[in-house]
């Protein structure tokens, strides 16, 4: 069930920040087959015409796969926790450090890599359950290279360079957007920096799903995310 508070919000000029995986789209069991839940891509444009409200998809993917996704014309989704922003210039890769951590990578049955260009995921969905605590422990200890962090998420590890992040991003969007009150919306740990920031700036916090969390607001899956945008999109609240 949606808290009244949050479709009440939508009597304000709202910043509305998604993530995508599992906050727009259901978790799956691979990257590849996240399709969007149904009514998502309606939902955003139904926002976007929202003379009202700015709206912001945040992801760790390259944007360029949410686009592919979610095939919402002008839709603004900035990728790569930060890295990847329309409109100013292309961070440079750093191949070099990225092959340096994965030849320190624990070899662990069922882990897979993906590789987006400037960032590295260590999968371990496909991981024996037995064996995936000990796969997020190696992960979690792998020696980086300088100016690199690890970001642990819903069975993967993300390798990234330090400076960038979903915090990170949702700052810069404020001051973008001073006249609208933030609100993010994620489920994963890696969005955890991204609710710190938010209530940080006065903004709401929004958690999708079950697990420990700084965010005050809960929805119980990506289907009451489409619900509550809907919701701001038809001017309730």
């Amino acid at each position: 069930m949606i808290p009244e508070e949050l479709v009440s919000l939508g009597e304000r000029p709202l910043l509305v920040i998604c993530d995508y995986d599992g906050t727009l789209a259901p978790i799956a069991v691979h990257p590849s087959r996240a399709f969007p839940q149904r009514g998502a891509a309606e939902a955003l444009e139904a926002l976007q015409r929202h003379g009202k409200h700015r709206l912001v998809v945040l992801s760790g993917r390259r944007a360029q796969e949410v686009h592919g996704f979610l095939g919402v014309p002008g839709l603004r989704v900035i990728g790569l926790h930060g890295l990847e922003w329309p409109g100013r210039p292309e961070q440079p890769r750093d191949r070099a450090a990225i092959q340096q951590i994965v030849s320190r990578l624990p070899q662990v049955e069922g882990m897979w890599l993906e590789d987006k260009g400037w960032t590295l995921a260590v999968h371990y969905r496909d991981t024996p359950e037995p064996l995936q605590p000990k796969a997020a422990a190696l992960l979690a200890a792998v020696p980086l290279p300088e100016g690199w962090e690890a970001m642990p998420g819903k069975k993967v590890c993300e390798y990234r360079p330090v400076g960038y992040g979903k915090g990170w991003a949702i700052g810069q969007l404020a001051l973008e957007h001073p006249q609208h009150h933030p609100v993010f919306i994620g489920d994963d740990r890696t969005d955890e920096e991204g609710f710190a920031a938010v209530l940080g700036l006065g903004g709401t916090a929004v958690k999708v799903g079950g697990g420990e969390s700084l965010a005050p607001y809960r929805l119980g899956n990506s289907l009451e995310v489409v619900e509550l945008l809907t919701l701001w999109a038809r001017g309730c609240g």
